[in-house]
């Protein structure tokens, strides 16, 4: 393959002091002692899409670590041991010179000055997939491609419609077919398919259209009882019984589950919401967890079909593969509840601290399909709009979501970013009085090559049915179900 350059530029001399942001910074428990031994002959080279950067160390024995800092993030030093001696990156984006600055800790208690230097990465156009070709069969599109002839291929990213957030990433170079299921209708829908070189570097797109004619999908809604007045709890009944009187949606039992089509029922909706169930998804009604009910959702959903999971059946993203075992629910209710006098809310804007800068991320969700025709307010007065969902009375704390700080942020800005990225995934909602990103509470999972999608909703706003009299929101409740159910199909 001809690789085209259009410049690589490595300091191979040693740059002190290049930014005044990395020399001063001094990390947490170190006092900084400017005329200490500094890292020596500092250098940075290319492999490939590899930074190598390389330095000595002074001759000196107390030497208790050595901490990297990468493009000026003194709030993320790596700390690489008293040994340390090289350092390799990936990732670092074509074209764009990156800053490396490295320290020298003594005594568990001292550091050095930073020494720096830059490199850039060749800014490439990278060589895509050839001879892209569709086809289609019901709602399932199929692509075929000719991959790319390099070695430095480790996979694909097929993009819909643009949309970058939720593409489907493929980490087998070998493949040159995907087929996608269960996709829209009735619209415009374009296919980008390109090479993932060294796993980080998109290559150039390869585009195919087409239109899928509509057919009229349905939407299931999973029984856990003979009927609907055999479900034990008052909000299952409450949804079952809403549920019916709308158009397409039928009930179904889970006995049938191994022989639903996603062709026809788009949508299964399953929802559990019950006083004093235990923590756990093994704990779930049989009729859902049980061996054979997993298998036959895990084949549902590979087939293309859309899951619809709320209250305590969020558990379920577990053994169907959608979060990673060590990834369950853990912010968990299953009382009788209790009355109050606010309004129960959700909120879609993520980090509402750091709206206006900050270390952390901001992320408006608002404008997310599940938010059409429902008008945000601030019946707390929380100084930002939220989404009401139940008003004041008896109201049952049943949260089944995801306390996002247990996983730490990882290499990204914040813990949404982090539970985002490691899932596959785009957290909607959190608590309506929550400013910063310690819960995900509505989470959207994009389809892979193993599942299909999944809103996952754990806020125990979502009750349908008050205890102590009508709620004055039901309306928000009713319609956030219809536009999730219809997000899916």
């Amino acid at each position: 393959m001809k690789i085209f350059f259009k410049h690589i530029a490595c300091a191979a001399a040693v740059v002190s002091m290049t930014l005044s942001s990395c020399s001063e910074y001094t990390p947490k428990g170190y006092e900084h002692v400017p005329d200490l031994p500094t890292a020596q002959n500092l250098q940075a080279s290319v492999t490939g899409h590899t930074i190598n950067v390389t330095w000595q160390l002074p001759a000196a024995s107390d030497i208790t670590d050595v901490l990297f800092i990468l493009n000026a993030k003194t709030d993320e030093p790596v700390s690489l041991g008293p040994t340390a001696t090289s350092y390799t990156i990936k990732g670092q984006q074509l074209g764009v010179e990156g800053l490396y600055t490295v320290k020298i800790c003594y005594d568990e208690k001292y550091v050095s000055d930073g020494v720096s230097t830059t490199c850039t990465l060749p800014d490439e156009q990278l060589a895509g997939v050839t001879n892209l070709t569709l086809s289609t069969e019901g709602r399932k599109v199929t692509l075929n491609w000719t991959a790319p002839a390099s070695n430095e291929v480790t996979g694909y990213r097929v993009t819909t419609n643009g949309d970058e957030a939720s593409a489907m990433l493929i980490d087998d170079a070998s493949t040159t077919s995907v087929t996608l299921k269960a996709q829209p209708m009735d619209v415009d829908l374009t296919y980008d398919v390109q090479a993932m070189y060294d796993t980080y570097y998109p290559s150039v797109s390869a585009t195919v259209s087409t239109k899928i004619p509509y057919i009229a999908p349905k939407v299931g809604y999973v029984m856990t009882a003979p009927s609907i007045s055999a479900l034990p709890d008052d909000d299952e009944r409450a949804a079952a019984a809403w549920f019916v009187q709308q158009p397409d949606c039928d009930l179904i039992q889970a006995a049938d589950l191994a022989s639903v089509d996603p062709e026809t029922y788009a949508v299964l909706w399953i929802e559990i919401d019950r006083v004093g169930l235990e923590l756990g998804w093994q704990n779930l009604p049989e009729e859902i967890s049980s061996p054979a009910a997993i298998e036959a959702l895990k084949q549902y959903s590979a087939n293309g079909g859309s899951l619809y999971l709320a209250n305590m059946a969020t558990q379920l993203t577990v053994p169907l593969g959608f979060v990673p075992d060590n990834m369950a629910p853990t912010v968990y209710g299953n009382g009788n509840g209790g009355s109050g006098d606010d309004v129960w809310v959700i909120n879609p804007f993520l980090g509402v601290d750091f709206m206006n800068g900050g270390d952390q991320g901001y992320y408006d969700r608002s404008t997310h399909a599940i938010f059409k025709d429902l008008t945000l307010e601030d019946p707390n007065g929380y100084g930002y709009l939220n989404l009401p969902l139940i008003g004041p009375g008896v109201r049952e704390d049943h949260n089944c979501m995801w306390d996002c700080n247990i996983y730490g942020r990882g290499d990204y800005k914040d813990v949404i970013a982090n539970f985002e990225a490691t899932t596959g995934s785009l957290v909607l909602a959190t608590w309506g009085h929550v400013r910063d990103h310690c819960v995900a509470g509505m989470v959207d999972f994009f389809a892979t090559t193993t599942h299909g999608r999944c809103v996952a909703n754990g806020l125990a706003a979502y009750e349908w049915n008050q205890n102590s009299g009508p709620n004055p929101y039901q309306h928000n409740i009713e319609q956030l179900t219809t536009n999730i159910l219809n997000y899916l199909k």
